[in-house]
C-alpha cells in the first residue's frame, strides 16, 4: 500500500505545483501510521468484543 501511495504522490504533487520530494515523504509516513493505527484498533476491538 505504501508503494502505491509513494508512486502516486509525486504525480499528484507535480500537478498541484509542489516539490514531489518534499511532498511525498511526510504524506507516506503519515498514511502508513494512520493505516497501522486503524488496523490495530480494529483488531483490538474485535478481540475484546467491543464492536
Amino acid at each position: 500500500m505504501a508503494a502505491s501511495v509513494g508512486g502516486l504522490m509525486p504525480i499528484i504533487a507535480k500537478r498541484v505545483g509542489a516539490d514531489p520530494a518534499v511532498f511525498s515523504n511526510p504524506f507516506i509516513s503519515t498514511f502508513c501510521d494512520v493505516t497501522g493505527l486503524i488496523l490495530y484498533f480494529t483488531i483490538a476491538t474485535t478481540v475484546l468484543g467491543l464492536g
